[in-house]
């Protein structure tokens, strides 16, 4: 079978991110009655249905959708590539989670700012459940991430703390910790999931310190109150400058994961480019120094 016309393949992948043929019409500039033609070549083409009948539209049919969602990260590549022709320039807004946004994406924001500085960077941070508002993309840590977003890096917890609080009760062991050295971010419970994964048993009640906010709970650490739980991401600064250090090997997986989400009509140029540099600069693995003792 030869491949399908690029034209047609865009049509189809604009009407399963809009929903209506109407919609679809609008985000690739063509009339209805274009896009209709599109799909009946293209359905003739590879020989299944790709729409059936509801109400006054139509929806996309289950053998569409899983083709859609195999050819969409190709789209999504072909987009990139022809985006990168031309200087990516002009206004770029991005909403961000929060703890993200300070730790990680803010040290190097001035890199990106250097290679594009025909970009005007608007940058909004949001909480943890928070709405997303209208934006040119969106980096957030989700395990619902929306349809057409794209992967960055999957994250595991591990307990993070000063140097002067390891070195003033060193040796530290898993042994010697007890409730009230412990920080959590919004319960205690992810501090008991890591404690299960090291087979030891810690009674963690009260009195304990527990932050609704990652960088204040950072922040505390840094100043030498107890351990918390970090991740690579967005304990990554901290680490590297030595302001933290991990004190334990063990790790706790987590279900969530680092997702960049374009709007409905895809990525602009700017958006296209912020999203290549990012996949760059992302970190790719847990940093290895480990500072410590007996685990």
């Amino acid at each position: 079978m030869s491949l399908p016309p690029l034209s047609a393949l865009i049509v189809l992948d604009a009407l399963a991110r809009t929903g209506t043929v109407r919609d679809a019409a609008v985000a690739v500039r063509l009339s209805q009655s274009a896009v209709s033609h599109k799909l009946k070549a293209l359905e003739a083409q590879l020989g299944f249905a790709l729409t059936t009948a509801k109400g006054r539209g139509v929806v996309l049919t289950s053998d569409a959708r899983r083709y859609v969602a195999a050819i969409r990260p190709a789209l999504s590549i072909l987009h990139e590539a022809h985006s990168s022709l031309d200087q990516a320039k002009g206004p770029l807004e991005i909403v961000v989670a929060s703890g993200f946004a300070a730790t990680w994406l803010a040290p190097r924001l001035s890199d990106f700012r250097q290679r594009h500085p025909a970009i005007s960077l608007r940058l909004r941070s949001i909480a943890a459940g928070e709405d997303i508002p209208e934006c040119d993309l969106a980096i957030l840590f989700t395990d619902r991430p929306a349809e057409g977003s794209i992967h960055l890096f999957d994250v595991t917890f591990f307990p993070v703390c000063s140097p002067d609080f390891l070195h003033a009760r060193a040796p530290l062991t898993l042994d010697s910790l007890t409730a009230d050295m412990l920080m959590h971010l919004n319960s205690q419970d992810d501090w008991n999931q890591w404690m299960a994964q090291t087979g030891q048993s810690l009674a963690i009640g009260e009195p304990s310190m527990i932050f609704t906010g990652l960088l204040a709970m950072y922040a505390s650490a840094e100043a030498g109150m107890g351990l918390c739980l970090g991740d690579a991401v967005t304990s990554d600064h901290a680490l590297r400058s030595g302001r933290l250090v991990r004190p334990f090997t063990y790790e706790i997986p987590v279900r969530a994961s680092y997702w960049v989400t374009p709007p409905p009509n895809g990525f602009t140029a700017p958006a296209a480019a912020f999203a290549r540099w990012l996949r760059e600069r992302f970190p790719q693995e847990t940093p290895k120094a480990i500072v410590g003792a007996k685990t």
